[in-house]
């Protein structure tokens, strides 16, 4: 058995068997593979890049939320003012009112207690006439009534 021989022959079978998979195998496993790693570079940027909008779109909502608790508080603050001005508004017409009504109460009161003045007048001096024709018996005439009358009046 020759050693050189065989190990020629194997060496010949071996360069053969490489050279039919670096022709016809090696080219398309290195394309699966370099088209594979692609994918995943590809994958693992689109993740990054979900992250990057994800963090953004997170800051950007926190700041609307933010935006809006400001909004509103400014909205709530101007109808707690305005609920405000309408009360003292109310205070204020509802005292105005008020200072009418009491005006014009004391004004009728006031009419009333003249009016009954007068005629509690009135009827003391036809009392005091009537008294008086009794006593006198006779019948008093226009002017002294009229005069008697205005005594009363001024002394009451």
């Amino acid at each position: 058995m020759n050693i050189n021989l065989t190990l020629f022959g194997e060496m010949l079978t071996f360069a053969i068997l490489v050279w039919v998979i670096m022709k016809y195998i090696w080219p398309p496993l290195m394309k699966a593979i370099q088209e594979r790693q692609e994918k995943i570079a590809a994958g693992l940027e689109a993740a990054q890049r979900g992250q990057r909008e994800l963090k953004l779109i997170q800051t950007n909502a926190a700041e609307q939320i933010h935006q809006a608790k400001i909004k509103a508080s400014t909205i709530l603050d101007q109808a707690n003012q305005q609920a405000t001005a309408f009360i003292e508004e109310g205070k204020a017409s509802a005292q105005t009112e008020r200072a009418k009504i009491l005006a014009q109460a004391k004004l009728n009161i006031e009419q009333e207690i003249n009016k009954t003045k007068d005629e509690l007048q009135q009827h003391v001096v036809d009392l005091v006439i009537a008294t008086t024709e009794k006593l006198l018996q006779q019948k008093i005439d226009e002017t002294t009534q009229k005069n008697l009358i205005n005594k009363l009046i001024t002394n009451i």
